[in-house]
This record gives structure tokens, sequence and C-alpha cells, in this order.
């Protein structure tokens, strides 16, 4: 198949949850022998607009207005839709061998306005995040705010409905598309993917007579519930006079957790890591005893959950967004009550008071979130619904890599 993936950004200009799914989707479609092409936007200037990748897979990006120009966002949808548009044909999109494959919904609008076919996987409502996530990224009037969101939430929408399949990668999300209009006879459900060859065990957890070592992989805004963590660690403390915890991600909200640690005294108990490099992702999984995902609101996926569980380790989630679907099946305890901070150091808490139950969790990990979310199940699924979404029969498999 010749398939054309289009989205916001991808890895590794952006190491975000959604941009190394679309990367390493492309690169497990890549190794089945389809050809694939991922069509993102150009985050620096000094990326190359056209490359392809040691594993064939190839990348155009499209053009887009500086943040810094303040009509920043009545220009963003014309500059991409002009150079969106141009990608798209020189791709062959609309030709009956070429699949357009949407995860993002303002690059989608060309396709639907052109009249190309295409299947959507519809990550998160976006249009939930557009004030609370990118208020500091660019200028937008106040009174403009609230219209804009109504207005994105129509578009995203129509996007949706008009797409031929519309894919979620959990049932809290498929609600989110369904109440957004969605016919359910048109949506398919296919969990997100992760690379069981780098995210694996590798020894013993690093806790010891110190005490857990707890650790979260997360950006540094507020639905992300890096505050309702941190305020919980007295307690997780008061009981586990030893731990410590780890944080790694960037965010807008540094400083103000900085504060927060400061004000409660945990400097020496709590460090932020910033933006950590992938291979020491994978080492701060091994090396924890425990992984938290505190979520507040919208988790699409829950894609830290399923990369420490691959790593052999036990992986705690609030009761938000597709976290509880992650671990469904391996222990109760892993689901905190609710997502405030009691809760969450109740459910820590009450983990560790449970060592044999924690060694089994450790135990059962791997296997409850692999193969039925390795890429190569996800991409061999993905194939079949190109198939479906086409009318054309499923292709026949290619290489194939354990993943």
């Amino acid at each position: 198949m010749r398939i054309v993936m289009l989205t916001n950004a991808v890895a590794p200009d952006k190491l975000g949850g959604l941009e190394r799914y679309v990367r390493e989707l492309a690169e497990a479609l890549q190794a089945r022998g389809d050809q694939v092409l991922v069509i993102g936007k150009r985050v620096r200037p000094e990326l190359p607009l056209h490359e392809t990748g040691h594993d064939g897979v190839i990348t155009a990006r499209y053009r887009v207005p500086s943040k810094r120009n303040p009509l920043f966002v009545p220009l963003y949808p014309l500059v991409v839709a002009a150079d969106v548009r141009r990608l798209l044909r020189r791709a062959g999109a609309g030709r009956e061998d070429v699949v357009v494959h949407v995860h993002h919904p303002v690059p989608a609008l060309v396709p639907m306005l052109l009249g190309v076919p295409y299947v959507y996987t519809f990550h998160a409502p976006v249009w939930r995040e557009i004030l609370p996530e990118r208020h500091d990224a660019y200028f937008l009037p106040a009174p403009l705010g609230r219209a804009g969101v109504a207005l994105f939430r129509r578009m995203e929408g129509l996007l949706l409905r008009r797409a031929r399949l519309v894919i979620t990668l959990s049932r809290f999300v498929r609600d989110e598309a369904i109440a957004l209009g969605v016919d359910p006879a048109r949506h398919r459900l296919v969990p997100g993917g992760i690379d069981g060859e780098r995210f694996r065990p590798a020894g013993s957890p690093a806790g010891g007579p110190e005490g857990p070592r707890l650790f979260t992989a997360r950006r540094l805004v507020d639905r992300m519930g890096i505050d309702q963590l941190i305020e919980a660690m007295p307690a997780i403390l008061a009981a586990l006079p030893g731990a410590r915890l780890r944080i790694a991600g960037s965010g807008a909200r540094r400083e103000r957790l900085e504060a927060l640690i400061e004000r409660l005294g945990l400097r020496e108990q709590v460090r932020l890591l910033g933006r950590i490099p992938d291979a020491d992702l994978v080492e701060e999984y091994r090396a924890a005893d425990l992984v938290v995902t505190p979520t507040q609101e919208l988790e699409g996926f829950g894609l830290t959950t399923a990369e420490a569980l691959a790593s052999g380790t036990a992986a705690l989630v609030t009761p938000v967004g597709a976290n509880a679907e992650v671990v469904e099946g391996l222990s109760e305890l892993l689901v905190s009550s609710d997502r405030s901070p009691s809760a969450i150091a109740d459910a820590v808490v009450a983990l560790f008071a449970q060592p044999a139950e924690l060694t089994r969790i450790r135990g059962a990990a791997r296997d409850h979130v692999l193969p039925r979310f390795g890429w190569d199940s996800v991409a061999e699924r993905y194939a079949t619904l190109y198939g479906e979404a086409t009318g054309a029969s499923d292709a026949a498999p290619g290489r194939s890599r354990t993943r």
C-alpha cells in the first residue's frame, strides 16, 4: 500500500505521545512492505522540508507562520492549508492506490475540502485542549477564546463525520468521538502501540532500604496532574519515609511546580528532570519501583502506563480517561479511588503494603501489554482497516519485526 500520514508534528521533531505514535506506526507499516509518507509541520526552521529516514519512511514538512506574528491564529490555517494541499497533490492523494490517514484536525481540513477520502485516528478532542494547554504559546484575545473553541469543536466534529472510518485508541476517546456525531458503525478501536524491544525489563528495581523510587513522565501542564502527585508526597513519605519521586518532562508549569516543591519542603525527595532523551526514559522506567500517571483530565491512551508495564514496572493510574483501560485485568490496586492527592497517596501506600501482590504485578506486567500493544499487531490491524476503508482486500503481510 501507499500510505500518507497527515499530522501536526512528528517525532523526533517533537517528542510527545501523538508524535511518537505517528512515527512508530509509520515505521511498522514500512516494515510490512508498505510505502509511507508522513506529512507534518516544520517545527524548527533548520529542519529540511523533505527527508528519508533510515527505515525508508519519508517525511515532508509543511510551513507554518511564526508564533511571534500577532496574526498567528488567523494566518495559521491559511498557510498550513496551502502547503498541505501542495504536498498531498504531489503524493497522489485521491488516487485509489493511496490511503490518506489523518491524525490531527488542522491539516485534515485540506483533504476534506478537496473531497479526498481519508481515515481518521482520533487521538483526543483537540478542541478541549486549545485554551488550557496553548494559552502561553501564542496570543489569543480573551473575548475570542470561547468563540474559537466552539468553532474548533464544530470543525472537529465535521472532520470526524466526513471520515471513511474513525479509529480511537481507547473506549474513552470512542465516547468523545460519538459525542461529536460519529456514527458508531464507522468506529474502530485499535489500541496504542509500544516498542516491545526498546521497553523491556532489565535487572531489578532500584528501590531498597532507602525506600521506593517513584517515577512519572508527563508534559508539565495542568491536566497531567503533576501538582497533585507532588501534593501527595507528604502523605506518601509519612508511610514510606525513604520514598523519592523523579519527574521527567517539560512545560509551562515548571516554575509553579518548583515553587510547590519548595513550599512543601520536598527538595530532597522530588526532582524535576526536565525533558530527557529516549534512552534515559527507558532506564527510568526500569529503575523505578512504581510509575505513577496522575492524570486529571483527558488521557487518550495511556502511553506512559503501557511503556512502564512493558518494562516490567508496576504502573499506578488515576481513574481518568483511558488510564484504567490499560491496567484493566492486571490488578485493582493499580487504580486510585479518585484523582485527588489524598487518593493518589492512599493508592501508592496500599500497593507497597502488599509486597507479594506488587511482585506478582511486576511478573505479569509485560505479558499484560504485549503482544496486544506491540507495533506488529497494531500495524496489521491498520492494514486491514485501510483495505476496509478503500474497499480493497487486505494487503499480504510483508516483512515483520519483533516489536
